[in-house]
């Protein structure tokens, strides 16, 4: 487990990554306006043909994003266009490994293949399970899959290795949930323009490869590097795949892990590490990052204060925060600060997850590592005109613009042409459909549609 940058192993980023970007990657100064739309997006989804994945369903995008139910054990398939919600029992389905903990998924841009993640038990392997799509019918609200292969990650009963942790102050929870119950499949990623996924074995400090060709593991798989592959929660690739980023999603990791990707083999190749502030002062516990371009990229704090992690030489732990990182350069930029009210301009919550769509920046602020764990959680929207100074809009609150009992916002998926936002909540069972023209929300799936904890949200068109 680090906290600090190791400087005697960093490479330069600013002199690495100018070997990264290839003649025939767009500059940062093209792309800067950008604002992180995928290669895989469009707005008109009967003219788009799919040009990675040629054998995907009639070659068109679906507006379909999947997850799955921590509680229940199901798998949910929602349509974002026609508000349409199909579960399936994956105990039905013929090949299925057994009756396993899910934690979550990816899907194919044409929704042909469906991806779920188990975690470890006592009698079962974590797994991998790749899932034809043989035939939808959202109207019946029917799906029939089929498994194309099951992937055995590690062997049962595999402990988790997470460093032992415990609270030291009144202002920083340890919860229960971050222990986990043993191997557990994290923040599955698409490498752009290639075959490979990524996944990562958060408990166990390694990267897993995927080659969707194939539905098995890669060359490259599994990546253990060690001082890098250390908690995290996925590897997120720009639009062009030529750049990753690692979070450190765990107490007191303030390093988000730079790569440059092997698109023949799916190695990841280390280029060095930025670290969000210094030794002395720094944010720590970071979920996701969200690129905004070929260069720039975002991610978000979800610390509040010490644990008995921190080393002696860190003073501070800078509250939950918004950072802009800089691939060229190295750096990290905090551009917003935590507030203490509900009505601040700036994070009251701890940020799990971000996205960009038309120029907003949306944070699913959620109540789940401080002290008073699931009691409420939040969406906030800001300008992001000036990505160097965002501009607070408003933060949608539980009872007002969110459902009464509304608690930890945790993922935001956004559909494939950035129009809608869907968000989880695992702990008070809803997944909401956030319109960005307006945003309001605009469908509620909860519990009165049978969800009760959902988890792992991943959207057809999009790369994690």
């Amino acid at each position: 487990m680090k906290s600090i940058m190791k400087l005697g192993r960093m490479v330069s980023l600013a002199a690495a990554c100018m070997m990264v970007f290839s003649a025939g990657t767009l500059s940062a100064d093209q792309d800067d306006d950008d604002h992180g739309q995928f290669h895989f997006r469009s707005n008109q989804y009967p003219d788009f043909q799919n040009k990675q994945y040629p054998n995907v369903y009639n070659d068109l995008l679906q507006p379909v994003v999947t997850a799955i139910d921590y509680h229940t054990r199901v798998i949910y398939l929602f349509n974002y266009e026609n508000d349409g919600l199909i579960i399936v029992d994956p105990l039905s389905i013929t090949g299925w490994p057994g009756d396993v903990p899910l934690q979550h998924t990816g899907v194919l841009p044409g929704g042909n293949v469906v991806y779920i993640t188990t975690d470890n038990t006592e009698l079962h392997s974590s797994y991998i399970v790749a899932l034809r799509v043989d035939d939808i019918d959202w109207n019946a609200g029917t799906v029939a899959l089929s498994v194309e292969s099951v992937l055995v990650a590690d062997n049962p009963n595999t402990p988790a290795e997470l460093p032992f942790v415990e609270q030291v102050n009144d202002k920083q929870g340890v919860p229960d949930w971050i222990f986990g119950r043993g191997t557990q499949l994290h923040g599955f990623t698409l490498l752009p323009y290639t075959n490979y996924a990524y996944l990562a074995e958060w408990s166990a400090d390694k990267i897993r490869v995927i080659d969707l060709e194939t539905n098995s593991f890669a060359s490259a798989d599994p990546i253990i590097i060690p001082g890098f592959t250390e908690q995290t929660h996925g590897v997120t690739f720009n639009p062009s795949g030529t750049i990753g980023l690692g979070t450190g999603y765990y107490f007191d990791n303030s390093i988000i892990d730079v790569y440059e990707p092997n698109r023949g083999t799916g190695e990841l190749q280390v280029v060095g590490q930025i670290q969000l502030g210094d030794e002395k002062r720094h944010a720590a516990f970071t979920h996701y990052v969200y690129w905004l371009d070929e260069r720039f990229a975002l991610t978000a704090s979800m610390q509040f204060d010490k644990t008995s992690l921190t080393l002696p030489t860190t003073k501070k732990i800078i509250p939950p925060s918004v950072w802009l990182l800089d691939t060229h350069e190295g750096t990290a930029t905090r551009i917003i600060d935590a507030t203490k009210h509900v009505n601040g301009r700036g994070v009251f919550r701890s940020p799990s997850d971000l996205t960009v769509a038309n120029g907003k920046l949306y944070l699913a602020e959620e109540d789940s590592i401080d002290p008073t764990f699931g009691e409420d959680g939040y969406i906030s929207v800001w300008d992001l005109t000036d990505r160097y100074k965002p501009r607070f809009i408003k933060r949608m609150k539980p009872g007002v613009e969110l459902p009464q009992g509304y608690a930890v916002a945790h993922t935001i998926s956004p559909s494939a042409d950035d129009r809608y936002l869907l968000i989880a909540s695992w702990v008070s069972g809803y997944v909401l459909k956030l319109d960005t023209h307006t945003d309001t929300i605009v469908k509620v799936w909860g519990p009165a549609d049978g969800l009760v904890k959902p988890h792992g949200l991943f959207s057809a068109g999009g790369n994690r």
